[in-house]
């Protein structure tokens, strides 16, 4: 009999970028940035629950207001430290595994999570990405890992980049089991179009 696991994707998003402040909120097809990246991660079969983790400085209200009223959950949490950021979230949502989704992927493909998850449950890994060795086009990045993972992690990682970019403590640590998905097909002379 196989066991039950809540699998949460927690989305990581802030209003404060550095490099294009607000883009979570600026508009693309008639739909604001996470809009299009919820509805889309929303298409998922394997996902049971579907969190936005954003900071609690007051410029992220009209982002958490705008989530809320799409119907999904927005988390506050830390500004910088973005791994005690998921490991709140995680810890929140009683997730087993959790799916890392940044925000500046709003063109996310619901099938490849999909795939991700069942590498992930099927391999018996600690942590799975498609993205470490980057082989799938820039903007399909995944990263799915189990939550003992994620507290480990949180409980041991000491560096500010590790605390920052959240998983580099499970990937190179040599703790943990980890595994990748890669794509055969070579993206890198082909024109995307939405």
């Amino acid at each position: 009999m196989e066991i039950k696991l809540n699998i949460v994707a927690i989305v990581q998003a802030r209003m404060g970028s550095t490099r294009l402040p607000g883009k979570v909120m600026m508009p693309i097809g008639g739909y604001t940035l996470i809009e299009l990246l919820l509805m889309r991660l929303n298409e998922s079969v394997e996902i049971d629950d579907i969190v936005v983790a954003t900071s609690k400085y007051a410029n992220n209200k009209v982002l958490i207001d705008h989530v809320r009223s799409l119907g999904f959950t927005c988390v506050e949490g830390s500004e910088n430290d973005v791994l005690k950021r998921y490991y709140d979230t995680a810890v929140k949502c009683s997730a087993d595994v959790v799916i890392r989704i940044t925000a500046d992927c709003p063109l996310i493909d619901s099938t490849i999570v999909d795939e991700c998850v069942k590498e992930f449950k099927r391999s018996g890994v600690d942590y799975l990405s498609n993205n470490h060795p980057e082989s799938y086009p820039d903007g399909l990045d995944v990263e799915v890992f189990s939550f003992l993972a994620l507290k480990q992690a949180h409980l041991e990682a000491s560096s500010n980049f590790e605390r920052e970019h959240v998983t580099p403590y499970i990937r190179n640590c040599n703790k943990f089991i980890i595994s990748e998905m890669v794509c055969h097909e070579d993206h890198s002379d082909k024109r995307w179009t939405v």
